[in-house]
């Protein structure tokens, strides 16, 4: 029996036109654990896409972290897993490698995933969505848990000179984070939208 943890939406309320609207996240409880559906807007500014076009690689993150809160200590980390998204060009063919590998607790060594697609545009639609990304769980939940979520560019596996991008130290289209409080989020409360 699948009981839903809530969705995170930003709706991008008064965007401008042309500017992405808000992430949208989606994670429910379900036996083996959790199960995570995420989609969230990505924009790559012209140097990283320059720097894609000449072979750099591009590394984004995933990331799913449940904490339980302790008024003795720091909060209790129940899970923390990551998943890792790695974008290449390939000059020759002129297509685009996609390689999504899963971890938990810090193995970025789990199950791995490569596609080879033909756009830019269909391999950023698979890199800004994480679909049914399973989770296991260790131990049931008691309600005070808190899901974080995150997506973000990873700008250390960047080479030097691309870490100091005008941009990337707080990019807002290549960074999001959630918090989902599991209370509220059983109880279908609204829930405050996606910071970048």
């Amino acid at each position: 029996m699948a009981a839903a943890w809530g969705v995170l939406a930003g709706a991008g309320h008064g965007a401008p036109a042309g500017r992405p609207a808000g992430p949208i996240w989606h994670a429910e409880v379900h036996e083996e654990g959790l199960l995570i559906d995420a989609r969230v807007p990505l924009e790559l500014p012209t140097p990283l896409h320059d720097a894609l076009l000449r072979g750099v690689a591009l590394t984004f993150v995933w990331q799913a972290e449940l904490r339980r809160p302790r008024w003795y200590w720091t909060d209790q980390v129940l899970l923390s897993a990551r998943r890792t998204v790695r974008l290449t060009h390939q000059p020759l063919t002129q297509r685009w490698r996609l390689s999504v590998a899963d971890g938990v607790g810090g193995d970025e060594h789990g199950a791995a995933l490569q596609r080879v697609l033909d756009t830019l545009e269909e391999a950023l639609a698979l890199v800004r969505s994480s679909q049914r990304w399973r989770i296991p769980l260790a131990q049931p939940l008691r309600g005070d848990e808190q899901l974080l979520l995150a997506f973000q560019l990873d700008t250390g596996r960047l080479p030097r000179p691309l870490q100091w991008l005008p941009g990337l130290e707080g990019g807002s289209t290549l960074a999001w984070r959630a918090v989902l409080p599991a209370s509220a989020l059983r109880d279908g409360e609204p829930l405050p939208e996606g910071r970048p």
